[in-house]
């Protein structure tokens, strides 16, 4: 499924079990060692629903009104079972039946069957249940049953529903991501219509009421909320896709206006099947189906039978990442299906990395690249302000779980799982894993295990750093040196929202001569911690050294390369800056890099105050960047809104006048003030907003940050209006402020890096530092007025 607006989800809070010692519950009502996913629904552990019989009349559209029954075959797992409890939501029960059955009862949210004896555990038996109403939607509007104009159908997920697993609105079932059943369909619809459903039609009858009754089987296992009815006057284009295995039916349902649209946007829907079979293994389902609906908030992965949104099928080829996403589904949510909510990301994390295979398959690797770089921006930038901070992709509570951590995230972790293996082991693991858990519940544990295990790569470090935990790391260059044919490079690892390093991470280097040769290689597991060093071979002596260039990671780096060769403005997405190339000498080769981190310390920070952004940096480096002048602009944003927002919100608050540029020529360098730089605040220094104009584009590293006099000279003894304690600790430090003029508590490493902050609530805050480091930090309390009230030092033991 792929989510086209922002819908605001709502909290519901809910109990679970747990299954051992090493599991939590993915709505963060316990965690504990291991970071592992809990299953909060066992009813599959004693009952199995192994076969769905669905009879429905859905003849009256304008009605909005559903009548039938749902025959499920079920087998207990265990003995001494005499209960079975259903879901269904919304709809009237008419009556239950089947062997043995002493009675049920209606909840609001299902039924409670209650059998006289032992539910027999080496046969089936047939439970049918009679129903009626008006099914319902989801209160976000995503999800559940829509009768609009000449269409009805359903959704199986609902935003805001708990679970979201939402197939209970129209049929009894166990409404999980665990239990999976084969189902069979006999809809009955007013004869202008067609009702297309998962699986393959086995018949279509008029039946004594006048009514056409499509007859459809799907024989592949699915949990219910993959399960699905569409109903249109639909016409059908099919065709057979040649697959890896056997060859399919493709077939797209919509109505005869939407077919040429429709065929004009889904010229490379054969061309996904091809990328996604080769790259995950062949297509497990019977067929690949499309059916068309006016749906106005994106598409549902329903399995052989996808709900797509009419919009996206407008004859043009702007929607293909929402069709290769959806199509992506059937491998990652429709034949291996997420274990629980939390585990969300494989379902959505990796359907979103296949429009990134997709790009590469039908564009090639550069359109692979401007997609991932696409979601990395949003992510570096927005993602944790977004969702309140930063998160792992696993594990999200229950309002997030189809937020922008787990898709768009989840697509970068699973690039960066390419990355940490290579293409040849990471995609013929994913097929074998494609046939182990074939119609299966997975978790990420699961994947961390198999991937593993079939690999000989211990992926421990990898799915701790990137999956159970929140937050980035990037690799840097800090120099290098070279020896003969051997270089040296010499490593810093820098993080972002995270306090521990990413550990055994693979470092992909480029070198290039002073006439731009170009050699390129990958150091695998090669950085652990805050520096580190790695020596290569190289064919020639370099001059320029670039890490991660191709971008092996998606990590806390977005970098724009080019070649000059004459005058002119270049945008650079990437690094966020305007280019203005005054004058070239033949060519150049010029890297921009932004470093979405903290920058190194200040080497004379006692004459030096200077107060440095903590969320970016830049760097310039390139070959015969002595040709070339270059000036050019940026913007500087500390808002907490708009389209440039958030950028640098941690440095400026409403005043901009302490707000300068520093610069160093390289890392052996210390930072100054730039010197070739105008500060242009639009008319205002209060609104966070304004330009950065360079007159000259120097090679070395720039940063923005604030002159301020009150980080020197701290005060040792504070005020007595504001108690700070105790201090030294380990733990904690509370504040108390009886003057009522503090809002805000932050601590600074001794080198002027923001480490945290606290918001004071009646005079009163703790801030937790049991994770810091022992050593000197320093506190600033910060006044309504974003004004610096009092600095000191601290001392965490």
């Amino acid at each position: 499924m792929k989510q086209i607006v922002l819908l605001l989800m709502i909290l519901i809070s809910s109990s679970g079990y747990a299954q051992d010692s090493h599991i939590y519950c993915p709505k963060y009502e316990g965690s504990t060692e291991g970071k592992r996913l809990l299953i909060d629904d066992l009813r599959s552990d004693s009952i199995d629903i192994r076969h769905t019989f669905i009879d429905l009349d859905i003849s009256s559209l304008g009605s909005k009104h559903i009548e039938g029954y749902a025959t499920l075959s079920l087998r207990a797992q265990m003995n001494g079972v005499q209960q079975v409890r259903l879901d269904l939501e919304g709809l009237g029960v008419d009556s239950v039946a089947a062997p043995g059955m002493s009675g049920y009862e209606e909840t609001a949210m299902g039924l409670v069957i209650e059998f006289s004896d032992d539910i027999p555990t080496n046969s089936d038996i047939d439970l049918t249940v009679f129903y009626k109403g008006f099914p319902i939607k989801d209160a976000s509007g995503w999800g559940g049953f829509y009768f609009t104009g000449q269409f009805a159908w359903n959704l199986g997920v609902g935003f805001a529903a708990d679970p979201h697993s939402y197939g209970r609105v129209w049929f009894p079932c166990f409404d999980n991501f665990i239990e999976r059943s084969t189902y069979e369909f006999r809809i009955a619809t007013d004869p202008q219509y067609f009702a297309s459903c998962n699986g393959t039609l086995q018949d279509s009858t008029m039946d004594t009421n006048g009514h056409m009754v499509y007859h459809w089987l799907m024989e592949d296992p699915i949990p219910s909320y993959l399960v699905n009815v569409a109903i249109g006057d639909y016409e059908v284009l099919e065709s057979v896709h040649q697959g890896v295995a056997e060859n399919f039916p493709v077939q797209l349902f919509a109505r005869a206006g939407d077919t040429a649209n429709l065929s004009a946007s889904f010229i490379h829907l054969h061309d996904a099947i091809s990328a996604f079979e080769e790259g995950y293994g062949d297509h497990k389902f019977d067929k690949v189906g499309y059916s068309l609906v006016p749906f106005s908030a994106g598409a549902m992965e329903h399995a052989t039978n996808i709900t797509y949104p009419i919009y996206a099928a407008n004859g043009g080829l702007g929607n293909e990442s929402l069709m290769s996403h959806e199509l992506a589904h059937m491998w990652w949510g429709d034949n291996v299906t997420c274990q629980t909510n939390g585990d969300m990301w494989i379902n959505e994390g990796w359907a979103s990395f296949s429009e990134y295979l997709f790009d590469e398959y039908v564009y090639g690797r550069e359109r692979y690249e401007e997609h991932l770089l696409s979601d990395l921006r949003y992510m570096l930038q927005y993602g944790h302000h977004f969702e309140e901070g930063y998160r792992p992709v696993s594990g999200q509570p229950h309002e997030y779980v189809y937020g922008d951590h787990v898709y768009k995230k989840g697509a970068l972790v699973a690039h960066n799982l390419r990355g940490y293996l290579g293409d040849e082991v990471f995609f013929s693991t994913i097929a074998s894993f494609m046939d182990a858990y074939q119609f299966q519940p997975v978790s990420s544990d699961t994947l961390e295990r198999y991937f593993s295990e079939q690999t000989g790569v211990d992926l421990s470090y990898f799915f701790r750093d990137w999956v159970f935990q929140p937050g980035w790391s990037v690799v840097v260059l800090d120099s290098f040196s070279v020896d003969g044919s051997n270089v040296t490079l010499h490593l810093q690892q820098k993080l972002k929202g995270r306090a521990q390093y990413h550990d055994e991470v693979p470092v992909q280097y480029t070198f290039y001569s002073a006439n731009w040769e170009r050699h390129q290689g990958v150091v695998m597991g090669a950085m652990s911690g805050d520096k580190g060093t790695i020596s290569v071979s190289a064919p020639f002596t370099p001059v320029l050294v670039t890490i991660n260039e191709d971008y092996q990671l998606a990590d806390a780096r977005t970098a724009d390369q080019l070649v000059i060769s004459h005058t002119g403005n270049v945008n650079l997405q990437n690094m966020y800056w305007t280019l203005k190339v005054e004058s070239v000498q033949d060519s150049a080769l010029a890297r921009f890099e932004q470093i979405w981190s903290y920058p190194d310390i200040i080497k004379d920070y006692n004459n030096k105050a200077f107060r440095m952004n903590d969320n970016r940096y830049w760097r310039v480096s390139g070959i015969d960047l002595d040709k070339v002048q270059m000036s050019g602009q940026f913007m500087y944003d500390g808002r907490s809104s708009g389209s440039q927002g958030y950028l640098d919100i941690s440095l400026l608050t409403e005043n901009e006048d302490s707000l300068i540029l520093l610069y160093r020529e390289s890392p052996a360098e210390d930072w100054d003030e730039y010197a070739h730089y105008e500060k242009d605040i639009l008319g205002i220094s209060v609104n966070a907003i304004g330009l950065m104009k360079l007159d000259k584009i120097l090679p070395g590293e720039y940063v923005l940050a604030n002159r301020d006099t009150s980080v020197l000279g701290l005060a040792e003894v504070p005020s007595l209006e504001y108690v700070i304690f105790p201090n030294p600790t380990g733990d904690e430090f509370n504040v108390e402020d009886s003057s009522g003029r503090v809002e805000v508590i932050r601590l600074y490493s001794t080198e002027g890096r923001l480490i945290k902050s606290a918001s004071l609530i009646a005079g009163k805050a703790s801030i937790d530092v049991s994770t810091l480091p022992a050593g000197m930090v320093v506190y600033e309390l910060v006044g309504s007025r974003s004004e610096v009230l009092e600095t000191g030092r601290l001392v965490v033991q």
